[in-house]
């Protein structure tokens, strides 16, 4: 029977060569995936630049939801130095999430808002435009904002307890 021991030098030798060609491939790895990775990206930013050369309006969302947004009056809370959402900011995107379907679109946009408030108080119908579109990226409608290219915004009827009628569409 032969001796199949190695001397620590030889083990040591060994084992280096195993970690070079370890470190070497995880090297290799990292590299394919933040090259797959960067162009995701680019493709996503590519994607959601791109204005539709059809000119086909496709509707994705229109939906009525028995609530009113807080005005920008009353979307954040400040604490010292810090800014959160507000309570209400946080229960009106709860309410937006459990209507609105999660389609994750990074097509362009266009937003006709129909708000009909609960009574005839003067209001600034901009200032509750903020928490709704915030919402529809909350929830997962769109992948961002910046998406919006149109928006169309009217002030409806008086409906008891508030009222807001969103039709968003793919342009």
């Amino acid at each position: 029977m032969s001796n199949l021991r190695w001397s620590e030098n030889q083990l040591e030798v060994h084992l280096n060569r195993h970690k070079l060609r370890k470190d070497f491939a995880t090297a290799q790895f990292k590299t394919k995936n933040d090259a797959k990775v960067h162009d995701a990206q680019q493709n996503a930013i590519q994607e959601i630049t791109a204005q539709n050369t059809t000119h086909q309006e496709k509707t994705i969302l229109d939906c009525e939801i028995a609530t009113i947004p807080p005005s920008v009056n009353h979307y954040w809370v400040a604490s010292g130095k810090r800014r959160y959402l507000s309570d209400k900011a946080r229960d009106f995107h709860d309410v937006v999430s459990m209507l609105v379907p999660r389609i994750n679109t990074a097509a362009r946009l266009k937003l006709d808002v129909t708000f009909h408030f609960p009574n005839r108080v003067r209001r600034d119908i901009d200032n509750y435009l903020k928490a709704t579109i915030d919402s529809l990226v909350k929830c997962g409608l769109c992948v961002d904002d910046e998406q919006f290219d149109e928006l169309i915004v009217r002030r409806g009827d008086v409906v008891k307890g508030g009222l807001i009628k969103i039709k968003v569409l793919e342009i």
